[in-house]
């Protein structure tokens, strides 16, 4: 399950990042879609699921050495 979160995380981020590398074309219209915040929550959510499949795999990330 979480697997399916990174990775729908993971495209949703990319597909935003190129959303923002378009060109802003006048003639269309404003955006209407906020791509910089998409593109921040899902790099978010994704570092989180990646941070949950480490501490799965039986690391511990808040643990000193």
């Amino acid at each position: 399950m979480t697997l399916v979160f990174l990775a729908a995380a993971l495209g949703l981020f990319g597909t935003a990042r190129w959303k923002l590398s378009q060109p802003i074309r006048p003639e269309n219209g404003p955006r209407l879609i906020p791509w910089r915040f998409v593109a921040i929550i899902a790099g978010t959510l994704a570092l989180l699921m990646a941070v949950n499949l480490i501490v799965l795999a039986g690391f511990e990330p808040t643990r000193r050495f």
